[in-house]
């Protein structure tokens, strides 16, 4: 057993590198600053007039300064303060729209609607197909970057689910066991997720945006990192690169893919597999697998051979159409233990693309922990060695830059195991560190989760409400 810690990994900006998102943004532009990018973001709104007007004011706000949160024991690296969305600071872009990229819903139409039924699934189709209709109307006719649809909190009490932490989100989103759960008759009812499936068809990335934003409440995050976080998340969605992750040998192409399962909305079909691949710049595309059958010995889903060949040669030849060139190593992230036959089915498909670099790695929640003399939980980046192939990683837990162990929670570990490894075991993981940062959606870099497994439970989530023939877009930009 060993025991090491991995040093916080920096992030690849515009003119140098810098281990924090806000910070590497402001002082060293977005990655792309250089390239072809979003200079101005030509967005479309939907919404309720009033919503709309909110939003409206709230963005012409955020082109200045924006204070960061103020506490009795400041930690200003964990609150930094927002510089503006501007041409002239930090992303060096600006948002354009006028008055024809408006459009507003009469209070009336939402209102015929939650009197027409108390059906949940029903009021859902009927208030997505309001504002669907408007999408259409902009993709077709003003052509915007991103469509911003804008909820007003009146409006939320109609559609409301069951509200999870982000913690308890984070513990069910990973846990594969969850398909041995009893089977549930209803079907799954999310107002979200249900409007960006069936927006996809227009292709046009769209940003929901609950007018709360205007003014935080308590449980909200602090006005500067929501602004921090919603300009990130619009300056990808309009197709820039906010930072990418450092490539230690520019002749050499890495790719990361993640390989997650979901049962459809009713609990009762088979589960399908979804994988998600994408290189150092987050570039790459997502696709949707075959449905797969469950063993009665065991109810953790897995692939066939002949699966795991055709899924992982599909997504190699869609990613190279898409950036032209086959990677020269290929990891591959999944959150159950990889069967035999997995494991055969993505050696083939790898060797028949001539890729001689294979990394099969689980990563899943640990029953493990470490403990620290003191105040604080271990570092995020301890590395805790079992066996070559088997190692703890504390992707949470204090961080120096912040000064502050920044959850609420006592943090656990990942366990890594390495089904099949190329690689050195110590770099594999200080990549899966490295991955916690590529979530384009949230600037505190300290997720728990790698983005490729972030990426295939969110994409997952979404697919489930598309029917056989619906249209599935291959950009995570239309996921988040």
């Amino acid at each position: 057993m060993k025991l090491r810690y991995i040093e916080e990994p920096s992030l690849q900006f515009g003119y140098n590198q810098h281990i924090c998102p806000k910070s590497g943004i402001f002082s060293y532009s977005p990655f792309d600053i250089s390239q072809v990018r979003p200079e101005k973001i030509t967005i479309g709104i939907i919404g309720k007039g009033e919503s709309i007007d909110k939003v409206l004011e709230w963005i012409e706000s955020c082109k200045i300064h924006i204070d960061g949160k103020e506490s009795k024991n400041p930690h200003p690296n964990l609150f930094l303060n927002f510089c503006g969305f501007n041409k002239e600071v930090g992303f060096k872009s600006e948002i354009v729209y006028d008055e024809t990229y408006l459009r507003r819903l009469n209070n009336s139409e939402f209102d015929d609607i939650i009197k027409k039924t108390d059906n949940l699934e029903d009021r859902i189709k009927d208030i997505a197909e309001l504002i669907l209709g408007e999408i259409k109307f902009l993709s077709k006719n003003k052509k915007p970057d991103v469509i911003l649809c804008v909820l007003s909190e009146n409006f939320i009490t109609y559609i409301q689910e069951k509200k999870e932490s982000e913690d308890e989100e984070e513990e069910s989103q990973i846990k594969e066991k969850d398909f041995d759960a009893e089977e549930i008759s209803e079907k799954e009812q999310n107002f979200r997720r249900y409007l960006k499936a069936k927006a996809m068809q227009f292709n046009v990335p769209i940003q929901i945006v609950r007018d709360r934003i205007v003014k935080p409440t308590a449980e909200m995050q602090d006005a500067a990192t929501i602004a921090w976080n919603f300009f990130t998340a619009l300056y990808y969605k309009a197709s820039g690169t906010p930072w990418a992750l450092i490539r230690k040998d520019s002749a050499e192409t890495t790719c990361y893919a993640g390989i997650s399962f979901f049962k459809s909305r009713d609990k009762k079909t088979t589960q399908t597999s979804i994988a998600q691949i994408f290189n150092e710049l987050g570039k790459g595309v997502i696709l949707r697998g075959e449905e797969i059958t469950l063993k009665k010995n065991d109810r953790t889903p897995h692939l066939s051979e002949e699966q795991a060949f055709n899924l992982l040669s599909l997504s190699l030849k869609e990613y190279y159409q898409a950036v032209k060139i086959f990677p020269k190593r290929l990891v591959l992230h999944k959150t159950s233990n990889f069967s035999e036959d997995e494991i055969y089915g993505f050696q083939q498909a790898a060797k028949e693309l001539h890729i001689h670099q294979l990394d099969l790695v689980s990563i899943q929640q640990s029953d493990i922990r470490l403990y620290r003399e003191g105040g604080y939980p271990p570092m995020r980046g301890t590395q805790f060695t079992l066996a070559d192939n088997h190692h703890i990683l504390y992707t949470r837990g204090s961080v120096p830059f912040y000064e502050t162990y920044p959850g609420k929670y006592i943090p656990s570990p990942l366990e890594i195991k390495l089904a099949r490894y190329d690689e050195s075991p110590n770099l594999i993981c200080e990549e899966i560190l490295a991955l916690t940062k590529m979530n384009w959606n949230n600037t505190q870099f300290d997720r728990k989760y790698p983005i490729t497994i972030e990426c295939a439970r969110n994409v997952g989530e979404i697919l489930k409400y598309l029917e056989t023939d619906d249209e599935m877009q291959l950009k995570y930009s239309f996921y988040m």
